[in-house]
C-alpha cells in the first residue's frame, strides 16, 4: 500500500478541529503508511492548544504540528506540502469530516490511468439543521451530479478543499498551490488540466461539511468563490476557451 498524507490547514478552526483530526485517525488505512499534518496559520484562537492535546492523547499516530504567521492556505497547504512523506496527499479543510472508507475507495482510482492526478469524494453538508443549510444540502447535491458529468468529459473545474487526493510528485512538479488567488483549489484544479492531467469524481466515498449558518457567512463565502473563478478565468483564459 503506497503511504499517504493528510494535510490540514487550520485557521482559527477550534469548533471542529478535534472532529476533523479524529476522522482522519479513523481512517480504514494501516498506521504505518498514513501521517497527518497540522498546518496552523496563525489562529488567535485555541486551535493550537487543542491540537497539541490531539497528540498527546494519540500516542504512536504519526501527526506533526506545523505553527506559523498567517500567510492564507496556498501558503499553508505548501508548507505541509515541503514535508509531505506520502506518495499521495490530501487537503482536509480543518471544518471537515471524511469517511473512514475513503482511501479504500479513492487511491485504487489512480491505477486506472497514470494521467490521473487527483481523485475527489461526494461533498456533502454536515447535519444540516437550518432551512439555510437545508437548502444547502440539497445544492451540494445537485453540483456533485454535475461534477460527475464534468468529470466524465475531463472538465473538472475545481479540486475542494474537503479532502481531495492528490499524487504528492504531480502537484510539486508543477510548482505545488497558489498562494496569490484566494481560491487555490480552483487554480490548481485548471493547472493540472493545463498540463493534461486528468481529475476523477467519484460517488463511493463521502466527505461532509459544516455549511454556512447564516445569510452574512454565506454571502462572503459566496463572494470568494466567485471571484476566485473570475479571476482565474481571467487568467486562464486561452486554456479555458481553447476548443482542444
Amino acid at each position: 500500500m503506497p503511504f499517504f498524507t493528510a494535510i490540514v490547514p487550520a485557521y482559527n478552526e477550534e469548533k471542529s478541529i478535534l472532529g476533523t483530526l479524529q476522522s482522519l485517525v479513523d481512517l480504514d488505512y494501516p498506521e504505518e503508511k498514513k501521517e497527518i499534518i497540522v498546518v496552523n496559520d496563525g489562529s488567535t484562537d485555541a486551535t493550537k492548544g487543542l491540537v497539541e492535546q490531539f497528540i498527546r492523547n494519540n500516542p504512536g499516530k504519526r501527526i506533526a504540528l506545523l505553527n506559523q504567521k498567517n500567510r492564507g492556505k496556498g501558503n499553508a497547504m505548501n508548507a505541509g506540502l515541503k514535508i509531505t512523506q506520502g506518495e499521495y496527499f490530501a487537503c482536509l479543510d480543518a471544518d471537515s469530516f471524511i469517511a473512514s472508507n475513503a482511501l479504500r475507495e479513492m487511491l485504487p482510482v489512480f491505477e486506472e490511468d497514470e494521467n490521473i492526478a487527483a481523485v475527489c469524494p461526494l461533498l456533502k453538508v454536515k447535519k444540516p439543521d437550518s432551512m439555510l443549510q437545508k437548502v444547502q444540502w440539497s445544492e451540494y447535491i445537485i453540483n456533485m451530479f454535475y461534477k460527475f458529468l464534468n468529470s466524465r468529459l475531463d472538465c473538472i473545474h475545481v479540486t475542494p478543499g474537503p479532502f481531495s487526493v492528490y499524487k504528492t510528485k504531480v502537484v510539486k512538479d508543477i510548482g505545488g498551490f497558489s498562494e496569490t488567488t484566494i481560491t487555490e483549489d480552483l487554480e490548481i484544479a485548471i493547472r493540472l488540466q493545463k498540463h493534461h492531467y486528468r481529475i476523477v469524481q467519484i460517488f463511493d466515498t463521502i466527505v461532509e461539511t459544516t455549511a454556512p449558518t447564516t445569510w452574512t457567512k454565506l454571502f462572503w463565502q459566496r463572494i470568494r468563490w466567485y471571484k476566485g473563478s473570475v479571476d482565474n478565468t481571467i487568467q486562464y483564459k486561452q486554456l479555458i476557451f481553447n476548443r482542444k
